[in-house]
């Protein structure tokens, strides 16, 4: 069970059933079947479709920002893949409830049998992976589409912001030894001219296990899903396989087409060890300890991958 799985809906299933209806008139609540709440509560409508509910911290118009972004680059990419992505059927852009349903994609998260798998399975699994991420980081979109160009410059300042904003909230509740190893992630990161020198293109955003499903008999990827962080980023970003292994991440990177430059390496150390960041800060913003000590589970379990 991952962290998600643990997490109880924050939106009853009255609202979503009244919300649903609009849509699927006759639906019955009993048909409604809460899946997992992570940014999204999800739902399976009908054992064929999939229903998202931002969490109740994003039912507004924040949240319903986020679904338009990701319905726009849903429709974006979906002819450039050979891999099935979601389809959004239908969807409500109202800032008190917003929420998006799509036909429900076969197969079962890659995170739920990973384990289960033999050294001939991963090697599969992790083959194709590495087709998925070379056909998704060559894409070369017009100007106009809905994910904007990045420039180096804004990348290097988004991550001086975030480090900004880390010393600030986040340093002051670590133990000596936490401070030391995060402050050090960053320092190392953000003085090494070479982390800047690269080419930013499509990325999924949050591309792990439990947004790829696979076919429970054959281990053929499905699907991939939960584009909602999509951008033009550093590809690195998409290849933190790290807990699924050595052996498994690097049949992903010499399959991979891609450009990996002398600091590819070096940039997925540094995008993997901060994965516990995001969780600190919307812990504390929404005062979700829940989300905060997961942020620090993360990080306990980074610094023992990555030593210093």
């Amino acid at each position: 069970m991952g962290f998600e799985d643990n997490i109880p809906s924050d939106i009853s299933l009255s609202t979503v059933y009244s919300a649903l209806t609009e849509f699927f008139p006759d639906l019955l609540k009993k048909n409604i079947h809460f899946f997992y709440h992570g940014t999204y509560n999800v739902f399976q409508v009908e054992n064929r479709f999939i229903a998202r509910f931002p969490d109740k911290s994003l039912r507004n118009e924040k949240g319903s920002q986020l679904i338009k972004n990701e319905i726009d680059i849903l429709n974006l990419l979906r002819s450039f893949l050979s891999f099935k992505i979601p389809k959004p059927l239908h969807f409500s852009l109202n800032t008190e409830n917003p929420f998006m349903v799509y036909e429900k994609i076969p197969g079962v998260s890659l995170s739920k049998c990973f384990n289960e798998l033999n050294k001939t399975q991963k090697q599969k699994v992790a083959n194709q992976i590495a087709h998925f991420l070379s056909e998704l980081h060559s894409l070369r979109l017009d100007e106009s589409s809905e994910l904007k160009p990045l420039s180096i410059k804004e990348y290097r300042n988004y991550w001086m912001k975030i480090n900004k904003e880390m010393r600030k909230d986040i340093i002051p509740k670590l133990n000596s030894k936490q401070k030391n190893w995060l402050d050090n992630v960053f320092s190392d990161f953000l003085e090494d001219n070479q982390n800047f020198e690269f080419t930013p293109c499509v990325i999924h955003g949050d591309f792990d296990t439990s947004n790829i499903l696979v076919d429970p008999k054959s281990y053929n990827i499905t699907g991939i899903i939960d584009f909602e962080e999509s951008s033009i980023f550093d590809p690195a970003a998409d290849f933190l396989f790290y807990d699924e292994g050595k052996i498994f991440l690097k049949h992903i990177l010499d399959n991979y087409k891609g450009i990996k430059e002398e600091n590819f390496f070096n940039r997925m150390k540094f995008l993997y060890s901060r994965t516990c960041v995001p969780y600190f800060q919307f812990g504390l913003n929404y005062n979700r300890m829940d989300i905060y000590s997961e942020g620090m589970r993360k990080l306990k379990k980074n610094m023992k991958i990555f030593p210093i």
